[in-house]
């Protein structure tokens, strides 16, 4: 019988079809993941492969400058330094474990740029490499930490685990090809210093631009605090609408008092998100701080009392640049967001003058004038008594327009600290959401 041949039966492009899919993607996909999966995957695997070539053009740098090819070096020479790089990186790893997102990455290509450079010392190449080590596993302890968080934020059927295990299948595809282009790129750039290093910054280019796609490409409704921090100045600065009364047909679900806030949503607000840590904050913030960092004497104690809500108290110390929360013990779980926005409103009322036409201006603008008017080392007791009183009405409105505008208010990412305080009185009922659970 005569063979047939000619193109792949369309039956079988579908069963390779179908089978990398269930190898790639996540089970019940596009529907068990969030809107931004497919974009964010597709730059998240444009950067690792930037990444995969710049390793491994650094890892010949790296054995040349233990002594591979030399003539001159020891095995002993070669094995300590290799030993103090591992050893530095394993310290590293432990002391190092708050840095996350794209400061992460410009870690990494340091780390890279150091690996690729170390040959060009060869008395200081051990000391080169354990540098380049301890950025790398920096970069381990961040990177493992946000893919956890995008990950839960990515699973839309509980099914977190299976997004992650399928971004490292992804992964291990993506550092196979970037292996096969390497095994290309290699004899290429023998000799050829200019060209290695050429390469190595188109790549890392390359790879600083596509995470920066990847973060802004997604759309996270779990407040932390800078997203927490625009969305409150975009409600202050009627960036998503104005304060409107309940009887506007575009007004935002009305509040106990007949108080709307309209507040961005996360769409809104997520690529305005700073990318590196801390460049969008006026004040240092502690959220849940112990008493002893907060007062420094009982009466000081009991004006913040005084001062403050029934679930907290706020300390601002303008001159010194910081403000502090600390929550009660028994507090309601929806305590540690209220009381991070009252802190942030603090903070922004000390920033740029709110416009004339702004939402909530009238009430705002005579306190942030009374502010910035405190004397250095003081606390403005009485001015937070007022911001306080106002914000028992503002802050729930303020919650209700989070949820309104598409926020998840049961669970946030606020970092706050465990200590809880304890003073007497009542304790009203929480202005919370009955929705709002306790932070998972």
């Amino acid at each position: 019988m005569a063979e047939l041949s000619g193109p792949t039966p369309p039956c079988r492009k579908g069963a390779l079809r179908r089978a990398a899919e269930r190898v790639l993607l996540p089970s019940g996909f596009p529907h068990s993941v969030s809107p931004d999966y497919l974009q964010y995957q597709c730059w998240d695997s444009a950067q690792a492969l930037c990444s995969s070539l710049s390793g491994i053009i650094a890892t010949r740098a790296v054995f040349e400058a233990v002594g591979v090819g030399d003539g001159a070096a020891t095995p002993m020479g070669a094995t300590l330094t290799w030993l103090l790089r591992d050893g530095v990186g394993m310290v590293t790893r432990i002391a190092f474990a708050s840095i996350q997102g794209l400061a992460a990455d410009v870690i990494n290509d340091a780390a890279l740029l150091l690996e690729l450079s170390a040959p060009a010392w060869p008395g200081a190449a051990p000391l080169v490499l354990a540098g380049a080590a301890a950025a790398r596993s920096v970069v381990g302890v961040a990177g493992g930490a946000t893919r956890a968080a995008i990950a839960v934020h990515q699973a839309r059927r509980d099914n977190a685990a299976e997004v992650a295990a399928k971004d490292g299948s992804q992964e291990t595809v993506v550092n196979a090809l970037g292996l096969l282009l390497a095994l290309l790129l290699l004899p290429v750039l023998e000799g050829r210093p200019w060209l290695t290093w050429l390469l190595v910054l188109l790549l890392t280019a390359a790879h600083l631009g596509a995470n920066m796609a990847a973060v802004r490409s997604l759309c996270i409704p779990t407040l932390n605090r800078p997203r927490l921090r625009l969305a409150l100045s975009g409600a202050l600065r009627g960036l998503s609408g104005a304060l409107r009364g309940p009887t506007d047909p575009k007004s935002p679900t009305p509040n106990k008092g007949g108080v709307t806030v309209a507040v961005p949503t996360p769409r809104e607000v997520n690529p305005k998100e700073p990318l590196l840590p801390g460049f969008s904050s006026r004040l240092r913030l502690r959220l849940g701080a112990p008493k002893q960092s907060l007062v420094g004497s009982e009466a000081e104690f009991r004006k913040a009392v005084e001062c403050g809500s029934p679930d907290y108290i706020i300390v601002l110390r303008p001159s010194q640049g910081w403000v502090g929360v600390g929550l009660r013990d028994g507090a309601p779980p929806d305590a540690p967001l209220r009381g991070c926005a009252h802190a942030l409103l603090l903070e922004e009322l000390l920033g740029a003058d709110l416009p004339p036409m702004a939402p909530m201006g009238a009430a705002l603008r005579p306190l942030q004038q009374r502010l910035r008017r405190c004397p250095p080392g003081s606390v403005p007791w009485a001015t937070l008594a007022e911001i306080s009183r106002l914000w028992d009405t503002l802050g729930p409105a303020f919650l209700r327009g989070l949820e309104d505008a598409g926020w998840s208010t049961r669970r946030h990412q606020l970092a706050a600290d465990e200590w809880r305080l304890q003073w007497a009185g009542p304790r009203p009922e929480s202005h919370a959401h009955p929705s709002l659970t306790t932070p998972t």
